[in-house]
């Protein structure tokens, strides 16, 4: 197998491991970007409800004024509650940041793909027939 298509491919699977775990710092500067409250978790009554959220998501809750959306924290015992005007701008900011991955993950690829033949093995590196000095 072609050593650059190998190495997009490994590539390629790191991206998508990477992807599929949750990038929590990430998230947390996104959902607090976007504008989200962070309400400690103190009481059991409220540490119980946090373990019970779905890891790694925002989901919608029935609030005292409508529709929120939480993220629950599990690790500092904390929940990131936002409207759903903050959540769009969340999800708005979440897919810049994916284009941007996506921007620095194809700037990788082309210069792992690059032709370097012109100056690699067996290229004589410049000195080629035309310009012998014999």
């Amino acid at each position: 197998m072609n050593p650059s298509i190998s190495r997009f491919l490994v590539l390629s699977a790191t991206l998508m491991i990477l992807s599929a775990c949750s990038n929590l710092p990430e998230k947390r500067t996104l959902l607090t970007s976007a504008g989200f409250r962070t309400i400690p978790a103190t009481t059991p009554a409220q540490i119980a409800r946090l373990h019970a959220i779905k890891s790694s998501k925002v989901v919608p809750m029935n609030g005292k004024k409508g529709t929120v959306y939480v993220f629950a924290d599990k690790s500092r015992n904390i929940f990131f509650v936002g409207s759903p005007a903050q959540y769009q701008q969340y999800r708005a900011l979440k897919l810049k940041q994916q284009k941007i991955d996506e921007k620095l993950l194809d700037a990788q690829v082309n210069m792992d793909n690059a032709d370097y033949n012109a100056w690699g093995e067996g290229s004589d590196w410049g000195w080629g027939v035309a310009s012998a000095p014999y």
